[in-house]
């Protein structure tokens, strides 16, 4: 049996290790990059972190798995007839396809949000807010007032994280004359829409007592080179960072035909999260509940290995049962917040409680003796590489 697996998240590296772990074939891990990228601690690498916690050679963590190819390059076609997945270079042909190709960004046609705002979702948006930070600080003019749009987990890690970034810059520069403050706007009624209402009032305590403005029930407008308009006010500024707004990879609706996508561009599956047979889409790119995080696409991903592999030995395949994980966030450096089934940890417990979280997630692809550099890495300053 040949497996292909596209995606290079959380969701395709766990399966193809499933697989291979279970030796039912030829396993083929398709990424449009030669590593894994963690997301979730892209916050700190933008503001001063070392790079190490956020990028993990695919090499590395398939050292021990020669019967995973892994191949660079961006799927953009789909013939499920024939049983190929395509690129602009290849075809590539499967007996069972795993699509875990993660999300995009979407700025929703907000005016000059494209072409003028800062991201943090990969390593090119982080190295481009970096040489904005340093010729800010060699110049010595920062911002009066940095703005951070989105107040879902990676806003609020964002805001907290850049609050004492500028914090440590004015000290290590002498930057008397600044008075540069982060201000968090979002546009729904509660911070952390998402989450519970204890923990919207928890984190928002944290972020005012840290010095972060919060705005909620404020719509973003526009944004220009040196000013940003919300609620038709304009704030000048030249640092926006956009966190808001995601939407399913392009991949999806561009092979429309071929699955049954739901309003918000997500692919419907059936209780095996098969879209069609022997085509499983698993983690961002499903409208299974709680899809969209790390832990739940980790364990779709070992629940389609299972039943990969229960179809190769002539079994039945087991319907996948979703189950609600634990979500936290941190702000600032010693602060975190942690809920799960209506359970939650604050302050320095919570900030550790989430950085345990991490290093379970590391030690899902990786032997502890790699994860735990990977995950101490967070207390290193990228001059320290």
């Amino acid at each position: 049996m040949h497996v292909v697996v596209v995606g290079g998240g959380f969701g395709g590296i766990k399966a193809a290790l499933e697989l291979s772990k279970r030796q039912i074939g030829k396993i083929t891990l398709i990424s449009d990059e030669s590593y894994f990228l963690h997301h979730a601690t892209l916050y700190a690498t933008a503001t001063g972190k070392s790079t190490e916690e956020s990028v993990i050679p695919l090499n590395v963590i398939f050292a021990h798995h020669p019967n995973v190819e892994i191949v660079q390059d961006r799927v953009s076609a789909f013939d499920p007839h024939r049983n190929l997945i395509s690129s602009k270079k290849k075809d590539y042909h499967y007996d069972k396809l795993v699509l875990a190709l993660g999300s995009v960004t979407t700025f929703f046609g907000i005016e000059g949000m494209a072409e003028h705002a800062y991201g943090i979702k990969s390593l090119e948006e982080v190295r481009k807010f970096h040489e904005h930070i340093h010729d800010e600080v060699v110049t010595k003019k920062l911002d009066k007032e940095y703005f951070v749009i989105g107040a879902g987990p990676t806003g609020i890690e964002m805001a907290g994280a850049l609050n004492t970034y500028l914090q440590s810059l004015k000290s290590i520069y002498r930057l008397k004359n600044s008075h540069s403050k982060v201000t968090l706007v979002e546009a729904a009624p509660q911070i952390v829409p998402r989450m519970s209402k204890t923990a919207a009032n928890k984190v928002g305590t944290a972020l005012k007592n840290q010095g972060i403005k919060v705005l909620t029930n404020h719509k973003v407008n526009a944004l220009g080179a040196d000013a940003i308009t919300i609620d038709g006010k304009d704030f000048p500024t030249t640092t926006a960072i956009w966190t808001s707004g995601v939407a399913n990879n392009v991949f999806f609706k561009d092979n429309a035909e071929h699955f049954h996508l739901a309003p918000n561009g997500r692919v419907n599956v059936n209780p095996y999260l098969e879209a069609l047979d022997d085509v499983y889409v698993i983690g961002d790119n499903n409208t299974v509940p709680f899809s969209g995080m790390a832990w739940p696409a980790l364990k779709q991903a070992t629940h389609v290995a299972k039943n990969i592999a229960r179809v190769a030995t002539k079994r039945h395949q087991v319907k996948f049962r979703a189950h609600s994980v634990p979500s936290g966030l941190p702000v600032g450096d010693a602060w975190g917040y942690v809920e799960w089934h209506g359970i939650y940890i604050a302050g320095r417990a919570g900030a550790f409680t989430r950085r345990l979280m991490e290093l379970y997630g590391y030690c899902q692809l990786v032997p502890y003796k790699v994860a735990l550099p990977v995950w101490r890495a967070h207390d290193l300053s990228a001059v320290d590489e």
